[in-house]
């Protein structure tokens, strides 16, 4: 705002300079601005009342003019008055004029100047009178008012006004109006009326000196500046500014003349509550039949949302002026672009055709199907692949097409097609002679013109599930075939340790007891590594699945329900994508913790949501894991402060990419955090 201030004071200076007026294009070359520029801070001006303008030849230009803002007319004339467009049409009147003239309201609004009850002007015709004003020359005046078929003298002022959309006007205001009517009403009573009126504003209204010492400041002042009116009156009535704008509010009255009585400064001031708020301040001079200063009336106005704006607006006319430059290069352009645009045409309707020919060609099948269910499109492998013949297919539902379950859920799958996006899962699709095809099918919603309907992409999987099939039972044959031979080590083994112990018995010499005891050692370690090969007996021999990680947690927990540590799950219905053995990754850390040396009053289980990730956390106190076994505890046949088979749950979790670390403080707590990515893990629905 202090720079279109700026720009503005330039311009009126280069104005009043050049009485004679000066163009728009005159100003831009004299200040080396912006046409644009200029054309906006003049509209600004006509509509502040502070500048004129009149055609001269093909051409507009601009002159000093104070006229006073139309909107301020009905907040300080406290006499008869009416407002007049620039065809001398009545726009504007106040209750006054009405019962003075005895016209209602339909005989002033509309009407024209010349057809009201004003006659015998002094100084000149009705017309010649408010021509002079109209220009922006106040203009008094006597003239006989015609009320009842009777004559009576009034003074009339018309004063040169500007309307909010910059076009000028004339007031014209009875000065004598207690003398027409015959009301004897004293000064004071009329000043205690027109304080009344003014307490009830919404604008600041200041009466004061000329040396600036306040006579009167109505309610609205006064609860802006947090003072009572009995504080300020006797007061210099000075604004809380800054020294720049105060030496500006002083220089705009300084101006102020009998010619020009009349001025409007905008500046930011601080209010009572210490908040900085833009105002526009209209001061009028006021002089007596001398022609001499006797005060000021300043009448303000909050003008922050206004401001605001105008800065908004500035920043959209900045943002115009760039789009006018961008368009105008591309409108020198427009026959080249249009060439170009023929040929993308051509290019897009063979690449729409190349479209159209793939997807008809495709290997998978294709379908497009409406909100109702009903198949609208399919491709030739759909056609071809199920049976049907064209007509045949355009006549099916979801029903004829996939199991029930799956059509009588459609309304539910299209609200969340809307939401997500997008549907991945197995299915099966019926043929048209009843053979049922396992397939992989994608569902994503699309909108197009207005017009809903979901692309179902199937893929026949009938070759990769039987793959799966034969790899499922190879897998489970695999482990039979290991859960037979680690149970046949394991007889094996206990056959040896028992000769070892009888050995031991027998034996007296010290050193072969020693090589004895370190056979019995080395069998045991052997015994224990195979016990643990027994958590991968059915590792990965189903895919995975969406498990609740809270039942699959506190299921695990049931299993230490004798044991006096007490187990705390504080999760909620989340679902990870993970293997069926994630039951294990629990059951291992809580068996750790419980059958420790020392083991802990209580384990807790939390989760907590990260940017990048999800984790669940088990912690409990106790010794914790120094820093250099952080990261071997993970190792195969580690079996480091205690914790066993943590290489197997690590290994269980990263089949979906999930991570197992442990993060716990060393002395203080055992912490082992399980992070989620986010394409694994999602909540209840």
């Amino acid at each position: 705002m202090d720079e279109y201030q700026t720009e503005i004071n330039r311009i009126k200076q280069e104005l009043e300079r050049h009485p004679d007026g000066l163009s728009i294009t005159d100003i831009a070359t004299l200040l080396d601005m912006n046409r644009n520029s200029v054309a906006k801070y003049m509209d600004i001006l006509q509509v502040q009342g502070s500048a004129d303008g009149k055609k001269r030849g093909t051409s507009k230009v601009y002159y000093i003019s104070h006229r006073m803002p139309e909107v301020t007319i009905r907040k300080i004339c406290r006499d008869a008055f009416i407002t007049l467009d620039q065809n001398g049409v009545v726009t504007d009147y106040n209750q006054q004029f009405s019962t003075i003239t005895g016209l209602p309201p339909e005989q002033i609004l509309g009407k024209s100047f010349e057809k009201l009850p004003f006659g015998s002007f002094e100084g000149g015709t009705v017309q010649q009178i408010f021509r002079a004003a109209l220009k922006g020359i106040e203009q008094r005046g006597r003239a006989q008012l015609s009320i009842d078929k009777k004559e009576h003298p009034v003074n009339l002022l018309l004063l040169p006004l500007v309307f909010a959309t910059g076009k000028p006007g004339v007031t014209v205001i009875l000065d004598n109006q207690n003398e027409v009517r015959g009301n004897a009403a004293l000064p004071e009573q009329t000043a205690s009326l027109f304080h009344t009126i003014l307490d009830n504003q919404t604008e600041y209204a200041v009466h004061y000196s000329k040396e600036g010492i306040i006579r009167y400041a109505n309610e609205t002042y006064c609860r802006a500046t947090g003072r009572s009116r009995e504080d300020l009156i006797g007061r210099p009535f000075k604004h809380l500014v800054p020294t720049e704008d105060a030496e500006r509010i002083n220089e705009n009255r300084s101006r102020l003349s009998l010619k020009y009585p009349a001025g409007v400064i905008e500046f930011r001031a601080i209010m009572a509550n210490g908040e900085a708020r833009w105002q526009r301040w209209w001061d009028h001079a006021l002089f007596d039949e001398h022609e001499q200063l006797t005060g000021y009336f300043s009448c303000g106005t909050d003008i922050t949302d206004e401001v605001l704006a105008k800065t908004k607006l500035k920043k959209s006319q900045e943002l115009l002026e760039e789009t006018i430059v961008a368009r105008t290069k591309e409108l020198r352009e427009i026959n080249r672009q249009m060439y170009e645009e023929i040929a993308h045409r051509e290019n897009v309707e063979q690449q729409l055709l190349l479209t159209q020919f793939t997807m008809d060609n495709a290997a998978d099948m294709v379908f497009w199907v409406n909100h109702n269910a009903r198949v609208d499109y399919a491709n030739k492998a759909a056609i071809t692949g199920l049976g049907y013949t064209n007509e045949e297919i355009s006549q099916l539902t979801l029903a004829d097409l996939f199991p029930v379950p799956v059509t009588e859920s459609w309304s539910d799958i299209w609200d969340y097609l809307k939401n997500e996006g997008t549907i991945t899962q197995n299915s099966v699709i019926i043929r048209k002679d009843g053979v049922r095809i396992p397939i992989e099918i994608v569902i994503r919603y699309l909108e197009y013109h207005k017009n809903e309907f979901a692309c179902c992409f199937c893929r026949d999987i009938s070759e990769r599930t039987r793959m799966e099939h034969t790899l499922y039972l190879a897998n489970k044959k695999l482990n039979v075939l290991t859960s037979l031979t680690r149970h046949d080590i394991q007889n094996k083994i206990t056959v040896l340790l028992g000769y070892l112990g009888r050995a031991q018995k027998r034996e007296k010499d010290p050193v072969i007891s020693e090589y004895l005891d370190r056979q019995e050692q080395a069998v045991k370690a052997i015994r224990e590594e195979i016990s643990i090969t027994r958590d991968f007996k059915d590792l990965g021999i189903d895919p995975p699945d969406w498990l609740n990680i809270r039942i699959i947690a506190s299921e695990a927990a049931k299993k230490f329900s004798d044991s006096p540590v007490k187990l705390v799950i504080d999760l909620t219905d989340l679902f990870v994508y993970a293997d069926r053995q994630l039951g294990r990754v629990f059951f291992r850390l809580f068996e750790n913790a419980v059958q420790s040396q020392n083991p802990p009053q209580n384990i807790r289980v939390f989760s907590r949501e990260e940017p990048e990730r999800y984790v669940i956390v088990v912690e409990y106190d106790g010794p914790g894991i120094s820093q250099d076994d952080k990261d071997r505890i993970f190792d195969p046949g580690c079996e480091e402060s205690g914790l066993k088979g943590l290489f197997i749950i690590r290994e269980i979790l990263s089949l979906t990419d999930i991570t197992l670390k442990e993060t716990g403080e060393p002395g203080k707590q055992t912490r082992f955090e399980i992070g989620i990515p986010p394409i694994s893990f999602r909540p209840d629905r």
